[in-house]
């Protein structure tokens, strides 16, 4: 049996072996946030994998933070795969390195699990430990993991990772009970309802980010579009545009 001891250093390599791969995925549009999540590179250098719904803005401007870089790194939609919820973003950098995948014969129910992202409206890397509570597809016949950890807003794109740091999925916050009435609150514009100088719009909507279930969703990294899909993409287009995935 392991001792708490040789948990919280198996911990500490990990984060220190993924941090520089992990970014923060700001949206910008007329200089003000208006998306915010997490991402992590993967398959290869200079391609970030993160959710859709992060980066919604077609006319707005991405940037990503890395932990260990000062500045911003401008990126671009390369393909998005809306059925899946997944976007991989192309930018420039070849110093950073992707993360490495999980084999899928290691996944079980009940095994540790770590994800590691920006929640909220921090802009620090945090991480949360859990346990894959359980293996699912949901009514598309699309595998889900269930994780017993605490996944809050701003988690979406971040890696959900074995003990050794190998992704397994990617987080999604967005994925929740009642997701369509929720989506319509968070969409509604503040200022319309108020009580007593308060504005409840607000309040629900604040309501909603903070709340904390005690359980997340990810998916499989297996739906992530593969590299050949990508060059495709390029070839088509001539460049980085971004294009809808089929798969």
């Amino acid at each position: 049996m392991k001792k708490n001891g040789d948990n919280k250093m198996e911990c500490e390599k990990v984060v220190n072996t993924v941090k520089p791969s992990i970014a923060l995925v700001l949206v910008y549009k007329n200089q003000e946030i208006v998306s915010k999540g997490s991402g992590f590179i993967f398959m290869k250098k200079g391609l970030l994998v993160t959710c859709n719904h992060v980066v919604p803005e077609k006319e707005a401007s991405i940037f990503l933070k890395f932990p260990t870089i000062d500045e911003l790194i401008p990126a671009k939609v390369s393909i998005r795969d809306e059925e899946h919820d997944i976007a991989l973003l192309k930018f420039e950098n070849d110093a950073l390195n992707p993360l490495e995948r999980c084999e899928e014969s290691q996944i079980k129910e009940g095994m540790s699990v770590t994800f590691s992202g920006y929640p909220l409206s921090l802009f620090f890397l945090t991480t949360h430990q859990g346990v894959l509570s359980a293996v699912m597809k949901d009514a598309t016949g699309v595998t889900t993991y269930l994780i017993d950890g605490t996944v809050n807003s701003g988690n979406s794109g971040c890696p959900l990772m074995n003990k050794d740091g190998e992704v397994i999925g990617i987080v999604n916050a967005k994925r929740r009970e009642k997701n369509d009435l929720l989506d319509k609150v968070e969409n509604m514009k503040i200022g319309a309802v108020s009580l007593h100088g308060i504005d409840i719009v607000e309040i629900y909507q604040a309501v909603i980010k903070n709340v904390q279930l005690g359980i997340g969703y990810a998916i499989s990294c297996s739906y992530i579009p593969g590299s050949s899909d990508l060059q495709k993409s390029d070839t088509e287009s001539g460049g980085p545009e971004e294009r809808i995935a089929t798969t």
